[in-house]
């Protein structure tokens, strides 16, 4: 799990340890492991050859994991100086040697990767005769991931990893037949029941939940991409940086609308190839002439979309190796008032004969705090449990994620027992942490201007915007404390945060091109070698302008773009005003917008 993950990664009250396969310095050694998808956050342990435990998880996420290559040893077999691929975790699986007779030679095989399918429960018999029933959710997050429903005699725990709880995903949870006994129902229950329960608790996705921001759906985000594509000639080529796993619908959208396949690096051929989605195999092709639309390596991408540095720093080239102009498409975290701003004012650029050469597109994997709200309210369980925590925030994240949900939650929920823990504040001395940092989205975006454009329109959640967030929901003691802590005065926390970008930070290229973390592969010395290796073919020199960018004035129709965004913010912060009442009894509880809603 991503660092900061409360009870080091249990799903208590049961020993089960989901998304970490570190040695545990505990005593208390997990009694079954759960794997929800394969970002690198999610999987640290996992390339230890010493592991050796049995971990549960999607059919897709176990052939996406036993077919992982790290860039740098992508690179090296494409340019045939390593012979043979170099995949990080086939030591999961070890299969039985073939003898010259036919014969199957088990002695040292192993697979240490159990798969189930979605929504077929199986039993799991834990230790000392306890047993817990696990189902498969689709988490609407990557291809491979899932949620976890646990079910055993200490009652039921709801595990989402990291998942995208927009509209139409709560709809089809709504027909759940495994998740239906745990909805809470409209009308406050009087006496005992035994048809209708309570989750006693639900792991939650927190990757997001300090954006107060309304986000598009990803149906939004993409039919709005792909008309502002349709206004480009038809001689322009795009690259779409599809630098994790979780922007398919990018692709599927642009392949559909276009009529056209997408070209993509050999590593994603395959891994597509070997999942279950059958229109995502349709797509692809390794036959980069066949097409406009490339999402291939982003650091050694194909001569139709490989693009030189510009002979300055004013001036962009954009015109690839085989003579073809390429427009950049990078995924931001963009709200949806933004998002509408920014349609208009592209739309309208383009109409003038404008030349735009970087096109945003706000498919967000991970849900805001209005969309995690919603959720929470359809099944309102004893305890939220933060799957995401930022250690610079010194558990003040924690106790604040409790205010946030408190109303959400079953009438009898509690704060936290022996089993269950509740939040603490871990610093009260005052500590030094960069306050600038970069939305992760920000740190992968590709294409000479791209920067300069996220910058106008993206969300940049940094720290100090999160702690004018926390002081809405902390007590007057602990926004003190936080004050004291980050070296800040209390009365400059602002109830709506500046959307003003910060100048001159710096850029800095993540590794992988499926790791999502802000650091890219940090524990691993293959990823710092790519770097090393690889960073002059992809055009990036250390100090180049590809590393940095600086926020300019906007112009007539960014800045209104400027004030639309601040009057989103106003409007949030009177829903958080509202969401900070004191809470009423779950049967009274409304939530934030229907479940249905779209």
């Amino acid at each position: 799990m991503p660092p900061g993950t409360p009870f080091n990664s249990f799903a208590l009250p049961y020993p089960i340890r989901v998304d970490n396969f570190a040695s545990n310095t505990d005593d208390n050694a997990p009694a079954l492991h759960l794997l929800t998808h394969t970002h690198s956050d999610h999987i640290n342990g996992l390339s230890a050859q010493s592991f050796g435990y049995k971990v549960v998880c999607s059919r897709d996420a176990k052939e996406m994991l036993l077919r992982h290559e790290v860039y740098a040893e992508r690179a090296l077999h494409q340019q045939e100086l390593r012979p043979q691929k170099t995949r990080t975790y086939s030591h999961l699986k070890v299969d039985p040697l073939r003898g010259p007779d036919g014969v199957l030679y088990y002695a040292g095989s192993r697979d240490l990767l159990e798969t189930l399918p979605v929504h077929l429960p199986k039993v799991y018999e834990l230790s000392d005769g306890e047993r817990v029933t696990i189902t498969l959710l689709d988490a609407n997050h990557c291809p491979g991931a899932v949620m976890f429903l646990i079910e055993g005699a200490k009652g039921a725990v709801l595990h989402t990893g990291d998942f995208r709880a927009e509209p139409w995903f709560l709809e089809s949870l709504t027909r759940n037949p495994y998740l239906q006994p745990y909805f809470a129902p409209q009308v406050s229950r009087k006496g005992h029941c035994t048809i209708v329960k309570t989750l006693e608790a639900i792991y939650l996705d927190t990757a997001n939940v300090l954006s107060t921001l309304s986000v598009p759906t990803k149906a939004a985000a993409t039919s709005g991409l792909v008309e502002l594509m349709r206004m480009f000639p038809e001689s322009v080529y795009f690259f779409i940086n599809s630098w994790t796993w979780g922007y398919e619908d990018i692709l599927k959208a642009v392949s559909r609308e276009f009529g056209s396949p997408i070209h993509v690096d050999r590593y994603k051929y395959f891994v597509y190839r070997h999942t279950s989605d059958p229109f995502m195999r349709s797509i692809i092709t390794q036959d980069a002439s066949s097409t406009r639309f490339h999402a291939c390596e982003r650091f050694h991408r194909c001569e139709y979309v490989a693009v030189d540095d510009g002979p300055d720093q004013l001036q962009y080239n954009t015109i690839s190796h085989r003579g073809k102009r390429v427009v950049y498409v990078n995924p931001v975290n963009m709200g949806t008032h933004s998002w509408d701003l920014y349609m208009k004012d592209t739309k309208q650029r383009l109409s003038q004969g404008d030349e735009i050469n970087n096109l945003l597109a706000p498919v967000s994997r991970h849900s805001p705090l209005n969309e995690l709200r919603d959720f929470v309210f359809l099944f309102q369980p004893r305890r939220i449990v933060p799957n995401t925590l930022d250690p610079r925030l010194h558990g003040f994240d924690w106790a604040a994620i409790d205010r946030m949900f408190a109303d959400c939650l079953h009438p009898d929920a509690g704060p936290g027992g022996a089993d269950m823990p509740g939040p603490e504040i871990t610093a009260d001395v005052p500590v030094k942490e960069d306050m600038s940092g970069e939305d992760v989205s920000l740190q992968n975006l590709v294409g000479e201007g791209a920067a300069d454009v996220a910058g106008r329109w993206a969300e940049n959640a940094h720290l100090r915007k999160k702690l004018d967030i926390l002081s809405e929901y902390l007590d007057p003691a602990e926004t003190d404390q936080m004050a004291r802590v980050f070296g800040l005065r209390r009365e400059s926390f602002s109830a709506i945060p500046s959307p003003r970008k910060d100048k001159g930070k710096r850029k800095e290229m993540a590794l992988d091109s499926e790791d999502e973390t802000d650091g890219g592969w940090s524990d691993d010395e293959q990823g710092k070698t790519a770097h090393w290796l690889f960073a002059g073919l992809a055009g990036i020199e250390e100090g180049s302008k590809q590393h940095e960018w600086w926020f300019s004035s906007p112009t007539s129709s960014l800045q209104h773009a400027g004030d639309g965004i601040l009057e989103q913010m106003e409007v949030d912060a009177l829903k958080k005003k509202k969401v900070r009442e004191p809470a009423p009894r779950a049967a009274d509880c409304k939530s934030s917008s229907s479940p249905t809603s779209t």
